[in-house]
């Protein structure tokens, strides 16, 4: 059974197990059609399993639950089912959806989604703040996780992560009482020299280890680039050799006649060819296929030419299209498998070739020519062996599937069973380079379960054309903690990918830490005890009068360009929330009096579909708080990264609900200007099914000015560019609901087609297309022809003209209901997703 099927037969099981059994078949008919053999798998699967079985067995191998003071998941998601209190899941992932404007400080991610906070990039993530290619278009873009963060009991003493400005009344009445100077006598000192000398080395060893990485990822990249270079010019000459010219074109001329296929099997001209090869090659085995411009094989290697009349692949037709445009191509590195012509692979290792054009006497393209069996892929391999140091460096190469063609040492280590290699001779071309979520002792070859995981995150990024570095750390293939630089080759349609261990690259600063943090017990514990007693009393003491007391802080989800943000919960109410507070450096005037109008205008929307302001306010020292709603799901953008392009119908459902937002703020004048995939929450309701949530409006602007209220004037662009309306860019500080709607129909684009509508990374280069270019058709991307209506509506609402789009969101709103008719997403098909996709979440 092959991924594919098994993927399928995973997925009816899902859907079935919870149907009354009277249903059950109906619906596999309903699914599969004829394929009874299908059918027959599922309900044997369905007779063997024993729920409470596999419950109690499940429940008996899940390990222990941590205490409140240990380590707990940092992988809680935000997500919101209408009508149902929200609980602290261990195993969901945490997104909060405030309404923060755009920030330079990362955020903290966990668990496969982004904590969306504005603009702000999550640490761990395939997608960047720009929100440009290389984030999902890839889908391409794969789940980002993170680390464990702490969990903290409620009588703790010391917030997390908590802004100073938050509880520095605390630490000022503190400070007054004798065993608070006691403590700090002790510990302040060994502090600050420990904490300078673990950042002196930590940055050290980061510029050491980003040197290092990005210098070999440059040295390979350069070295691969000029060694296909080098190769394709040869192959070149071959081709261009005049025996060799002469013989092709006598071939193409009989492949011209009436019934040529005997004519060019008896052709001596194919004898001649590989003659001239193989000496010019100096290797006996070389292999060699010349196709028409038909696309018929006219010659070949193979003794009995049994593959000439016969044509090429279908997924080789686009490679053999481009040579026919007068490109020079790589193939592979590829493990070849017999086709319906009667080819049989000599060899089960990975091979490359480069597939020429062939020219006759005046310069006209008439055949293609493919060469290899020249020892290239033993070449290729050999200089990112040479790189690659196992147990510290790991250098390999993947092509655009992000799949490892070449056979990384420190790979074949970890698949050995064993440790060492001999047990598995290469995994070229058979390993999908993914994420597995943990750290894994080994894996095997073929691995299944490779087809739905998400690429690892320089894999993601490297096959969305990007060049970059990531020293914070991210999972690799193994599920092992790396730092990495990677590099794409787009001329030859490869990455390269340069990996480091993270234990390894931080291992001195780890010792560092841990001697000061020893001296530090030694040289405090003695005041500790004395003084713990008294600072508990006053911190408690002093807690109780703050305007935030009944709000305990759990942990810091983000900063932004103008707040902290925090997930907290209700002490009396058990609620969670996300808390956000002003950042102690915003503290002047405009600061507040933005954040103000930030905190009012998402508190005048009352959506189901919009993210909820509980409470706002100030404390004593002036400090600004809100209050809001702490979603669990994950974003759109994360919905296309785990599934790639989405159903018609879900597409459709997921912009209904976005329009039910934004139809009530642009009718309370108000226009969000910041609609993209990101700032979408997607969450599984049990009632509705797919469940949306519009949030971050801290772009959002009336449409008519308040004299008495605190306005923003715009002179540069303020949202993201690859989704903003091209008047957007001409004129900044223009309202116009209108932009809303374009946004949504980029969104559409985004969910129909599975990446944006414009891959452009240069900022003047995207302003252009999206200003005078329209987007490349939705079926392109999903090779297959689009319902008109469903195209139509994509294209008015992305018009370049404002005229030219629906002239209102309640106007789009009555063609999605009429689509949605045609087009159904039913609560078992959202079930279906979410149980595939999204079974951590839920």
């Amino acid at each position: 059974m092959d991924s594919e099927r098994y993927a399928r037969l995973r997925e009816l099981f899902l859907a079935v197990e919870e149907l009354p059994a009277d249903e059950q078949v109906a619906y596999l008919q309903s699914q599969v059609g004829d394929d009874q053999e299908l059918i027959d798998e599922v309900l044997s699967l369905l007779e063997e399993h024993d729920e409470e079985s596999a419950r109690i067995e499940g429940n008996a191998a899940k390990p222990p639950p941590l205490p409140s003071t240990g380590e707990a998941s940092d992988s809680e998601s935000a997500s919101r089912r209408p009508g149902q209190a929200t609980t602290d899941d261990e195993n969901a992932s945490a997104s909060v959806a405030p309404f923060l404007p755009s920030a330079d400080q990362p955020l903290k991610s966990a668990g496969g989604q982004r904590q969306v906070v504005g603009d702000a990039r999550p640490a761990h993530s395939h997608s960047t703040r720009s929100n440009l290619p290389g984030s999902g278009a890839l889908t391409q873009r794969g789940p980002n996780r993170t680390h464990a963060g702490k969990r903290y009991r409620k009588d703790s003493i010391n917030a997390p992560n908590a802004a100073a400005g938050l509880w520095k009344y605390r630490v000022r009445r503190q400070r007054r009482f004798n065993s608070g100077w006691l403590w700090l006598a002790a510990i302040l000192p060994t502090a600050l020299m420990g904490w300078w000398t673990y950042h002196k080395v930590t940055n050290v060893l980061r510029n050491a280890a980003a040197n290092e990485v990005i210098g070999i990822a440059d040295s390979v990249s350069v070295s691969i680039d000029r060694f296909l270079d080098d190769q394709a010019r040869l192959v070149q000459s071959w081709s261009r050799q005049p025996d060799v010219r002469d013989a092709i074109l006598e071939l193409i001329e009989i492949a011209d006649e009436k019934e040529p296929v005997e004519k060019l099997k008896q052709a001596p001209q194919t004898e001649q060819i590989k003659e001239q090869l193989v000496a010019l090659s100096q290797r006996e085995d070389i292999k060699f296929v010349v196709w028409d411009r038909t696309g018929m094989i006219v010659a070949s290697w193979l003794d009995d030419r049994a593959d000439v009349g016969g044509t090429v692949a279908p997924d080789g037709a686009a490679k053999l299209a481009l040579a026919m445009r007068g490109e020079t191509v790589l193939f592979g590195p590829e493990i070849l498998k017999p086709d319906d012509s009667g080819f049989i692979p000599e060899t089960d290792r990975p091979v490359m070739a480069i597939i020429v054009p062939v020219y006759s006497q005046d310069d006209r393209i008439v055949a293609s020519m493919l060469i290899r069996g020249f020892g290239m892929f033993d070449e290729f391999d050999e200089i990112f062996r040479q790189a690659s140091v196992p147990g510290r460096l790991d250098v390999y190469a993947v092509n655009g599937d992000g799949t490892m063609v070449t056979n990384s040492p420190s790979a074949l280590l970890w698949i050995g069973a064993s440790g060492t290699p001999d047990e598995v001779e290469f995994i070229a071309d058979r390993m999908r380079v993914t994420d597995p979520g943990k750290e894994t002792p080994r894996s095997s070859l073929p691995n299944e379960s490779r087809t739905v995981q998400p690429l690892t995150y320089a894999v993601a990024r490297v096959t969305s054309s990007d060049d970059g570095l990531r020293m914070d750390g991210y999972r690799n293939y193994a599920g092992t903690p790396v730092v990495g630089a990677w590099r794409w080759l787009a001329d030859w349609e490869l990455g390269v990918i340069v990996e480091r261990t993270y234990s390894n690259t931080f291992e001195t600063a780890g010792i560092v830490l841990l001697g000061f943090v020893i001296l530090g017990m030694l040289l405090t514990i003695t005041a500790l005890i004395a003084a713990a007693r008294i600072a508990r009393r006053t911190v408690m003491s002093q807690a109780a009068v703050h305007p935030l007391s009944r709000y305990e802080l759990i942990k810091e989800l983000g900063s932004g360009g103008m707040g902290v943000v925090y997930k907290a919960r209700h002490t009396q109410l058990g609620r969670d929330t996300a808390l956000k507070v002003l950042r102690g450096d915003r503290g002047n005037e405009e600061d507040q009096l933005r954040f103000d109008r930030e905190a009012k205008l998402a508190a005048s929307l009352s959506s189901p579909h919009t993210v909820t302001i509980y409470d706002y306010g100030r404390n004593d020292d002036g400090e600004a708080y809100c209050v809001m709603e702490f979603l669990r799901g994950i974003t759109l953008d994360d919905v296309v990264a785990r599934s790639g392009y989405q159903e018609y119908g879900r597409a459709l459902y997921v912009l209904r609900q976005i329009c039910d937002s934004l139809g009530e703020a642009h009718h309370l004048g108000l226009v969000h200007r910041d609609i993209k995939p990101q700032n979408v929450m997607l969450s599984l309701d049990a009632s509705v099914g797919d469940w949306a949530v519009v949030f971050d409006f801290g772009l959002a602007k009336p449409l008519q000015t308040d004299i008495d209220a605190y306005q923003t004037t715009e002179t540069i662009w303020a949202g993201t560019p690859m989704y903003m309306a091209p008047e957007r860019y001409r004129e900044p500080n223009k309202i116009d609901p209108r932009s809303d709607i374009y946004s949504v129909g980029c969104v559409a684009y985004f969910l129909l087609a599975g990446r944006p509508p414009y891959l452009e990374s240069d900022p003047e280069s995207l302003f252009a297309l999206v200003l005078t270019e329209d987007p490349i058709s939705i079926g392109v991307h999903r090779d297959e022809t689009v319902p008109r209506q469903i195209d139509a509506l994509v294209r008015r609402c992305m018009a370049k003209r404002a005229e030219d789009r629906y002239q209102t969101i309640d106007d789009l709103a009555k063609d999605l209901d009429r689509l949605i008719a045609l087009f159904p997403w039913t609560v078992d098909d959202a079930r279906g997703w979410w149980r595939v996709h999204g079974e951590e979440i839920n």
